[in-house]
Parts: structure tokens; C-alpha cells; sequence
């Protein structure tokens, strides 16, 4: 095998194989090759498939070599650390039939962040495949690195990563992605269409025609809890035109106000954006939620710019003593009801002095249900300045979590939509 320069060749399809006995067990969750197949696809690099192998050197080799015979890429992430487990570089070395030899920048550039020697010794680590391009690791120790070979009259590519999400990422995207960007002729161009209120079946009846007849341009719907997603995809051959615009002009005058975006922001982001646009302030009054929704909210940066906080008033005194409410209404009514939801709104409107305030309240789970009241029941409302309080009923299946997170996401959507008629 010899080592080929790196334009001799273009990128058409690649396989992800994660490496690590903590993913096989269950221990760690593979995230690396979800947000890979997506920055491959960015750059028209099609993914063949996943795969997961654990510290074992000749499954490995193994996996690579099947994983080469599909592809012109194999990426590997993980692997690639001091310990006598990191086998990764050792079997690409292998396989590429090239030495394992130091980089001496390398070397400089981690002993000069990693002074503490006895913690650190750089004498006989990283080592990496000779000719391959390295990649720095601005996070951590182990350097990314990507080898160019010739197989049996093929020309392949090994690129290697290393395996915590939180140092691979911005390696791909700081030095991996603008490398890689010349390797591939055609790209990708997706357009997401994020929807709310409408279920991926019912979805999917109402384009079942543009799916049907779907030719240059794909359409694919996917659901969460949190949001139904249109895909709309075309692969771009040199000088082609994008025809992904009217399709999504059409999702458009399908499916109106149930679309939120157009993009990549999830709803709460779309929220917080439009507080933050119109400077309204919001506070939640949270029963069954138990501050699930000020604190989706506040994930998010600039969430202390619009959210006021939260009451969690998941008892009747709580109800009473944090916003107000009547022992009389809760007796009457019942805690899980349109007059309570409203009070609690309004009671945490008045308290807080927030522009606008989400209520919940609710039946989770798994107990407490009757035949008037089935668990997964919940009321939701929402109170606003100058305004009328709206509430409305809802009934969410699935177990405790699952209510639970629909209820928030469904808050969310009502507030979106009573935003979007002011």
C-alpha cells in the first residue's frame, strides 16, 4: 500500500465506526456518529452505515477492512488515548501498512499545554500513521488524524477521532470540516420543517402526494416528543439549481401555523426569541411539571433576559400560600381543572409581574386517575397583560416522563401561537 497525496481522489460515501467496550455495554451513549452522518451529509458525503465495535484490535481491523471494501472513508471515533486499550491508531497503522511514528510539533504543542510532567508523559505518546495529516486537539491530548492509501488498487481514506464528544466536535468543525470540504464534488442541501400540534401521521397523510412523487428532491418525516420534522433533501451535482425552496413553499401553505420553523431551532428557542424580540417578560406556575418549563426555558442562552422564574405549586397549599388560590376553587373545582389552570396563570401574572405566565397542572402517572380524570390528563394556560387568560384541555399518553414532557412542549406551542396573533 502507499500513501496517496490528498486530491487524488473524492469522498462519495463513508462509514462512522465508533470505538469503545462502553458503548457495547450500555455504559456510554453513541452520540459521535448521529452529529458525523450530519456534517457528512453537509459536505455531500453520503453515510453507509454505523457501526460499533468494542477495545478488541482484530474486531476492529476487522470492521474497518469490511467498512472499506463500501466505502472511499471510514471514520473512526475513539480509541486513541495512552491506555493499553487504545488500539486505534495501531490497527489503521496496520491496515494503511505504515509505521507508527511521533510528531514532534505535536509533541511540542501538548508539552507546552501539559507542563505538569508527572501527571503527563509525552515520550511515547501520541504516535501517528507516517504521511498522515494531523488534526490538533484544542480540548484534550489525543490529536485527530486522517490517512490516505492506496488498496488494492483503490484509493481510501482512514480519518481518526477521538472519542468524548465534547473534544471531537469542535475538532471536526474547527479543522476536520474545512479539509475535508475539497474531497467531494456534489453536496447536500436539507431544509428542515419543524411542526407542532399535528401528529408525524397525520403529517405525513397531508404530503403523502409529494412523497409519492418525490424525484430530485426527498422528502422524509421524523418525530419526538418535542417536534414533528419535514426533511427536505436534494443532492447537488456541479452547476445543478436548488429545487428544495418550492417544496418547502408548499409545506407552508399545507400545514399554515403548525409549522414553527424553518431551520434548525427546536421550539423553546423559537420562543425565547420571539420574548426576547418583543421584550415580554415570563414567569410559570408549574403543578405535574414541577418546573420542567422554566427550566427547558433556561437551558437556553438569554433565557435571563425574558424569564422571571417559576413556581413549582405541585400541592393545594403550595397553590394557596405561592399564588393566591381559593381553598374554595381548589374543593370545587378540583386541582386538575380549566378554572385552576386559569388562576394559576393569572395568580403567577400578578405576582411576579411578568408580562405573560404559562400555567400546568395535571395528572402524570402512573396512579390517580379516574374515569372522569385518566392519568395524562392536564390543563394548560396561559395569561398575558391587557389580555384574556386561554386554557385549554389536553390528554397525553405514554408513561410519567412522556406527559410530562408534552405538557411542556405543548405550553410552549400555545404560547407560541398566542404570541403569533398579537
Amino acid at each position: 500500500m502507499t500513501v496517496l497525496g490528498k486530491h487524488t481522489f473524492h469522498i462519495r460515501s463513508a462509514e462512522v465506526i465508533s470505538v469503545g467496550t462502553e458503548l457495547l455495554v450500555g455504559q456510554t451513549t453513541d452520540t459521535n456518529a448521529r452529529f458525523l452522518s450530519g456534517q457528512l451529509t453537509e459536505l455531500g458525503i453520503s453515510t453507509f452505515r454505523h457501526t460499533v465495535v468494542g477495545d478488541n484490535g482484530s474486531r476492529m481491523e476487522a470492521a474497518i477492512l469490511r467498512a472499506l471494501q463500501e466505502n472511499d472513508l471510514v471514520v473512526t471515533t475513539g480509541g486513541l488515548g495512552p491506555t493499553s486499550d487504545d488500539l486505534t491508531a495501531e490497527v489503521v497503522a496496520t491496515i494503511a501498512d505504515l509505521p507508527l511514528v511521533e510528531d514532534p510539533a505535536v509533541r511540542q504543542a501538548l508539552e507546552a499545554r501539559y507542563p505538569d510532567k508527572s501527571r503527563y508523559d509525552f515520550s511515547s505518546y501520541p504516535r501517528l500513521p507516517q504521511g498522515a495529516k494531523v488534526f490538533m486537539n484544542d480540548q484534550g491530548t489525543a490529536p485527530g488524524s486522517l490517512v490516505f492509501f492506496n488498496q488494492k488498487d483503490q484509493q481510501k481514506a482512514i480519518l481518526m477521532l477521538p472519542g468524548p464528544p465534547d473534544e471531537m466536535e469542535p475538532m471536526f468543525l474547527r479543522h476536520v470540516r474545512p479539509f475535508l470540504d475539497s474531497f467531494s464534488q456534489n453536496r447536500f442541501v436539507h431544509r428542515y420543517v419543524r411542526l407542532f400540534g399535528i401528529g408525524e401521521s397525520k403529517a405525513e397523510e397531508k404530503i403523502r402526494d409529494l412523497i409519492d412523487h418525490q424525484k430530485e428532491v426527498t422528502i422524509a418525516p421524523y418525530a419526538s416528543m418535542s417536534e414533528v420534522v419535514i426533511r427536505v433533501s436534494q443532492r447537488m451535482e456541479p452547476g445543478e439549481s436548488d429545487r428544495t425552496q418550492a417544496v418547502v413553499d408548499e409545506l407552508r401553505e399545507r400545514f399554515g401555523q403548525d409549522i414553527f420553523e424553518v431551520g434548525s431551532r427546536p421550539l423553546e428557542q423559537v420562543v425565547l426569541d420571539h420574548l426576547i424580540a418583543e421584550q415580554l417578560t415570563l414567569a410559570t406556575a408549574e403543578s405535574c411539571t414541577a418546573g420542567l418549563a422554566a427550566s427547558t426555558l433556561a437551558s437556553l442562552p438569554g433565557a435571563s433576559r425574558v424569564l422571571l422564574g417559576g413556581l413549582i405549586t405541585y400541592s393545594n397549599e403550595m397553590k394557596m400560600k405561592l399564588l393566591g388560590l381559593s381553598r374554595k376553587l381548589l374543593t370545587t373545582a378540583g386541582p386538575v381543572s380549566c378554572p385552576v389552570a386559569i388562576a394559576m396563570a393569572e395568580g403567577c401574572r400578578r405576582r411576579t409581574g411578568a408580562d405573560l405566565a404559562l400555567s400546568f397542572t395535571g395528572l402524570a402517572g402512573p396512579d390517580g386517575g379516574t374515569g372522569d380524570l385518566p392519568v395524562g390528563t392536564v390543563w394548560i394556560a396561559c395569561a398575558r397583560a391587557g389580555g384574556a387568560t386561554s386554557a385549554r384541555k389536553y390528554h397525553f399518553p405514554g408513561d410519567r416522563e412522556r406527559v410530562r414532557i408534552r405538557a411542556v412542549y405543548t405550553g410552549l406551542d400555545l404560547l407560541r401561537r398566542l404570541l403569533n396573533t398579537q
